[in-house]
């Protein structure tokens, strides 16, 4: 498995959002338990930042950042990435973006609690929950 994060996962852990951080903290354990299994998008890492930050402190954001690329990899996300996003049919580019970054760097799902803005991604999302099952099975 090569999961990409979005976003909303990483925040669901350093923030420990009820009833979300649980699900959240094991898909990003899991990850970090398989060094280079794990994705994450460059640009969520600066949107991850900017938002830990305020609502916590920059240090915090720095610092778990810091930890995530440990066992993490940042999927490459340049020209040809742009150009694919701006080719799928999502809504949200952002999303898109997330999509192309996970297509290109080979993963096998974008973990998210959005799935709804993943459902023309090339990429299968599923939820924290569903990918922790997921890892329990193989």
């Amino acid at each position: 498995m090569r999961p990409l994060l979005d976003t909303n996962v990483l925040l669901d852990v350093a923030l420990r959002r009820p009833g979300l951080h649980e699900a959240s903290g094991a898909t990003v354990a899991w990850c970090l338990n398989h060094p280079g299994a794990g994705l994450l998008s460059v640009h969520s890492l600066a949107t991850f930042s900017y938002l830990v930050g305020r609502a916590a402190s920059p240090a915090k954001a720095r610092e778990f950042i810091a930890d995530l690329i440990e066992g993490m990899d940042v999927a490459r996300l340049d020209n040809i990435e742009v150009k694919r996003a701006l080719t799928l049919s999502m809504a949200d580019f952002e999303d898109a973006l997330i999509a192309a970054a996970a297509e290109s760097a080979g993963s096998t799902h974008i973990v998210t609690r959005n799935l709804s803005d993943f459902r023309k991604s090339p990429v299968k999302a599923v939820a924290p929950e569903e990918f922790i099952r997921l890892t329990a099975k193989s």
